[in-house]
């Protein structure tokens, strides 16, 4: 399995590298394809970015293959930001983060699900 590309050590990292939804795309890019893109289905290494659905369209048999598709993040509604800063705020506490906290701090309310 590759190597996962660096994850900031400090929150100043953090906001530098994690600045813009597109920063966080990136990342994410290079996680799933650290030796550029191919295709899942023909193994084609072309692809045209789709940036309104974060994926990328083979240009050999047009396969769209999502950045967060297989992943937790996949067909999330909250901004990558948001959850790039959850990430950050649970790895980088050493006491542990509760759900009400990490709510207060990301600024998000939580909704419940009925049925």
């Amino acid at each position: 399995m590759p190597d996962v590309p660096a994850f900031p050590r400090t929150l100043i990292e953090f906001q530098r590298r994690f600045a813009s939804e597109e920063a966080c795309e990136a990342y994410l890019v290079e996680c799933r394809w650290p030796d550029g893109f191919r295709c899942p289905r023909c193994g084609h290494d072309e692809a045209w970015v789709i940036a309104t659905r974060k994926s990328r369209e083979c240009k050999q048999c047009h396969y769209q293959a999502s950045v967060t598709a297989g992943a937790i993040l996949h067909n999330i509604k909250t901004d990558l930001t948001v959850w790039f800063l959850a990430a950050y705020l649970m790895i980088t506490d050493k006491r542990g983060l509760s759900a009400l906290s990490l709510q207060r701090q990301i600024g998000v309310s939580a909704t419940r699900r009925r049925g």
